[in-house]
């Protein structure tokens, strides 16, 4: 299999577009898919290949910052170069190079320093020191032309893969992704940006986007330079790096600050970089490490305040959209699209507490935000979010007995309304056939609706769809919970789905008691 067959390619699509399948760039090129292989392959091979233009946003939090997507077809090509190169460089990395590594994240690096800062202080029996270090304006600093010498040092050129890979390399590295980039979001940012924080002013010859898998790739190899010398001239022995942010642990304070003074000059001799003096740290182990948002200690970590910051103005922001206080109680949407968003961006901010020491931290998130309860559960031991208008398993609850039971155990404080083809209905629970809905022997419910005799559903009160608000609005003023469970459309006779809709919850109570963690 050469670098360009098809198969390769077909590979590397795969890859490309794992979690990514539904994006709009990722299904248009899925729509003729073999066409796109086939034209990209013949791109590659004559030689004709030649990247599209990309879309430049930008991100606020931490700080503000242009990020450059390139073209679905594009990010083919980035695998197909990295997966080839990756063969021969990960032989040459040394093992503490995180980042854009299989088994080298976040976590993995945290865990590696915990184990360093052990190692340097025996076991918290002797005083040890750090140094920590940055690369100021990085991905804006690196020189193209250095970096492609990196590249082409290491492939052969009388090997046809090589040769391919060589060619690839030169495309994409000196390839300018602000010609005729799309803009996405306001333009106006672009000028709220530092000239040297941005590549639409970068010098000639000099930057990689942000945002790109071989950009990120091509960072390690920049900086791999500094690591062998980290490791072989200056024999430090505790040393890992993250991208550009890398620390140095020893018991002599001094033989840090020579480190220090040695790496500052080879960095700007031989890659044209230099240190960013307001990230420098020369501190006691003891005082922990900001590392990869955690504050790092032998035997813990801590969660850095900022990202609890950025927690809570995520869930604040979602709180605004699903959460709608009224005179007389509070509405709570179950907007689908908004709780999918929400529960991919709080389950990632789950799996970066769980490696810390949270529980009370957990606790207190509850207690900021209550409604989070209407909406999820949480499962203690692993910290995984589950949806609370979600049936577990469709298939064992088609019957609408079965369905209203599971609502009914959720939210065991509410008024469970069922929709069932035209009408709201409130079920009893096990059924009882041929009777009456008991209700301390009134002809009429709360809300005024009129008693039925129960149907094979256990159906013993309901009302038609218009009439919803209104009968809500009664059983609040009686101090109750409603929570609304609509009904999907149909396909041949079945019904696809039924999920709650929203959920009203009286002034006067406390709220879901159902909804404790696992």
């Amino acid at each position: 299999m050469t670098l360009f067959s098809l198969e390769n390619l077909y590979q590397q699509y795969i890859l490309c577009r794992k979690n990514k399948r539904n994006t709009v760039n990722a299904l248009r090129f899925e729509a003729r898919q073999e066409l796109n292989l086939l034209e990209l392959q013949e791109a590659l091979v004559s030689r004709s290949y030649k990247p599209n233009r990309s879309v430049c946003f930008f991100v606020k939090h931490p700080k503000l910052r242009e990020v450059f997507a390139a073209d679905f077809t594009d990010r083919v090509v980035h695998h197909i170069l990295v997966s080839h190169l990756e063969k021969t460089w990960e032989k040459i990395f040394i093992h503490d190079s995180y980042a854009c590594r299989k088994g080298k994240g976040v976590h993995a690096g945290v865990m590696r320093l915990q184990q360093f800062m052990r190692q340097a202080t025996a076991n918290g029996t002797r005083p040890a020191w750090y140094l920590q270090l940055d690369i100021h304006n990085y991905f804006m600093s690196i020189d193209k032309q250095r970096l492609f010498d990196m590249l082409a040092a290491r492939l052969n050129l009388k090997h046809e893969e090589d040769a391919q890979a060589h060619w690839l390399t030169h495309t994409l590295v000196f390839h300018d992704c602000t010609v005729a980039a799309h803009i996405k979001g306001d333009p106006a940012l672009v000028h709220r940006l530092p000239p040297h924080k941005t590549l639409f002013h970068a010098p000639p010859g000099k930057g990689l986007p942000i945002g790109n898998l071989n950009s990120q790739f091509f960072a390690n190899v920049y900086l791999n330079a500094l690591d062998q010398f980290v490791k072989h001239e200056l024999k430090c022995q505790w040393y890992l790096r993250y991208c550009d942010d890398f620390v140095l642990l020893a018991t002599s304070l001094e033989q840090l600050q020579i480190y220090k003074q040695r790496i500052e000059v080879f960095i700007a001799e031989q890659l044209d970089l230099s240190l960013n003096p307001t990230r420098l740290r020369l501190r006691p182990i003891s005082d922990g490490v900001d590392f990869l948002g955690y504050i790092v200690r032998p035997f813990h970590l801590l969660v850095r305040r900022r990202v609890l910051g950025h927690l809570h103005e995520v869930l604040q922001k979602s709180q605004a959209v699903l959460v709608h206080p009224h005179a007389n109680g509070t509405e709570y949407r179950f907007d689908v699209e908004e709780l999918d968003t929400l529960q991919a961006s709080f389950s990632s901010y789950l799996g970066h507490l769980r490696y810390a020491a949270c529980h009370r931290l957990i606790q207190s998130i509850g207690v900021a935000h209550p409604w989070l309860k209407v909406y999820f559960g949480l499962r203690r031991k692993t910290l995984q979010l589950f949806r609370r208008d979600r049936l577990p398993k469709p298939g064992a609850v088609r019957t609408v007995q079965a369905q209203y039971q599971y609502w009914r155990e959720a939210f065991p404080d509410d008024v469970i309304l069922i929709q069932v083809g035209a009408f709201y209905e409130r079920l009893q629970w096990p059924v009882r056939r041929n009777s009456l809905h008991e209700q301390s022997g009134k002809k009429q419910g709360v809300a005024g609706l009129r008693r039925m005799r129960s149907n094979r559903r256990g159906a013993v009160e309901g009302f038609p769809l218009h009439q919803l608000r209104r009968r809500v609005a009664a059983w609040l003023a009686a101090g109750q919970s409603v929570l609304v469970v609509a009904q999907s459309h149909t396909a041949g006779g079945r019904l696809l789905q039924r999920r709650p809709k929203a959920r009203w919850r009286a002034t006067s109570t406390q709220g879901c008691t159902g909804c404790d963690s696992k």
